[in-house]
This record gives C-alpha cells, structure tokens and sequence, in this order.
C-alpha cells in the first residue's frame, strides 16, 4: 500500500513537471515569435520611412533641376526679346534715315525744279518787259505807257514769285506728311510682324518647356519607385 501510494506520488510530480516545462516552453515560443513578429514590423516601418524620404529627396532635387532649368530658358528668352527689340530699333532707325534722306532729296528735287521754272518765267518776263520798253520807245510813246508797263511785268512777276513760293512750300508740306505716314505705317507694320514672329516662336517653346517638364517630372518619379520597389 505504501508503495503504491509513493508510485502514485511520484507519478503525479512527474506529471505537474511535465505539465509546467511543457507550458513554459509553449510562452517562450510564443513569445519568441511574437518578438520576432514585432522586429519584422519595426524593419518594415524603418524601410517604408527611408523609402519616403528617399522618394522626397528626389522630388525635391528634381523640383530644383526642374526650376533651374526655367530659369535659365527665361533668362534665354528674355535676352532673345532684347535682341529682336534692338534689331526692331536698329530697323526702325535705319528705316527712319532712308525715308528722311528720301525726303530731303524729293525736296531739293521739287525746290530745285520750281526755282528753275520760275527763274525761266522771270528771265522771260524780263525779256518781254525789254522788247515792250524798246518797242514803245522806238514809237516814240509817252513815258506814261512805259511806266504802267513796267508796272504791270513788275506786278506779274511778284505774283509769279509769290505763287511759286506757295507751291513749293504745299509741296513740300505734302511730301513730308505723306512720307511721314509712310514712315508709321512701316514702322507698325514692321512692329507687328516681329510681335507676331516674337509670340508664334515664344508660345511653341513654352508649350515644348511644359511637356518636357511634365514628362521628365513623370519619368523620373516612376523610375525611381520601379527601382525603390525593386
């Protein structure tokens, strides 16, 4: 009976030992995994966050690329403005040289011409007050008729002059003027054509700068997430 009872005893110690290895090793396991479990998580965490800033870090030296590039094309386009400004100028002064030379020498052209016109109409007029002045001399006329002769040639003479005076400032008022318009209109035109030419070439660049852009931006990012990913 007693030896039962010692069985007995020792088995039932065997049995509580058994039951209490087998249940600490069951939590160290479980606790092992869940350990091991968390540190999977952590590695993760820290790679999806190095993944973030890495991806950040590109964007922005791609904004800055992006940014240094538009900067630089504006500074081309505008010095290509200023240099079709300055040739509009050079143009529009040279246009305004010729057009002024052109005028000068239509006036001294027309000058010229009225003043030999009239200075053949006063040679002749002179001509003709002699061949009167002989004539009634030779007839033996009274001074009376000389003198209101020579009124008359003197007094057509000055109205001559005079009208011919009066042409040749009309004309000349008349071609500065017409010239003038010739000169503005040439010059809006001139400036029109390279406004438009100016606008057509700098409104395809911008589009062009724009796709280029987009895509490069485009491109990249998914480049970099493939590679990221990968």
């Amino acid at each position: 009976m007693c030896l039962c009872i010692i069985i007995t005893i020792n088995e039932l110690i065997y049995y509580l030992q058994y039951r209490y290895f087998h249940q600490h090793h069951r939590y160290q396991r479980y606790h092992d995994h869940h350990h091991q479990h968390n540190h999977h998580l952590i590695i993760i965490i820290i790679i999806i966050i190095v993944i973030i800033i890495i991806i950040i870090i590109i964007i922005i030296i791609i904004i800055i690329i992006i940014i240094i590039i538009i900067i630089v094309i504006i500074i081309v386009i505008i010095i290509i403005i200023i240099i079709i400004i300055i040739i509009i100028i050079i143009i529009i002064i040279i246009i305004i040289i010729i057009i002024i030379i052109i005028i000068v020498v239509v006036v001294v052209v027309v000058v010229v011409v009225v003043v030999v016109v009239v200075a053949l109409v006063l040679v002749l007029l002179f001509r003709l007050h002699r061949i009167i002045s002989s004539s009634i001399v030779i007839s033996n006329s009274s001074s009376i008729i000389v003198t209101i002769t020579n009124n008359i040639v003197m007094v057509v003479i000055v109205v001559i002059i005079i009208i011919s005076v009066i042409i040749i400032i009309i004309i000349v008022i008349v071609i500065v003027v017409v010239l003038l318009l010739v000169v503005v209109i040439v010059i809006i035109v001139v400036i029109v054509i390279l406004i438009m030419n100016n606008s057509t070439t700098v409104k395809p660049i911008a589009q062009l700068i724009f796709a280029v852009n987009s895509d490069v931006i485009s491109n990249l990012l998914i480049n970099r997430v493939c590679c990221l990913m990968y």
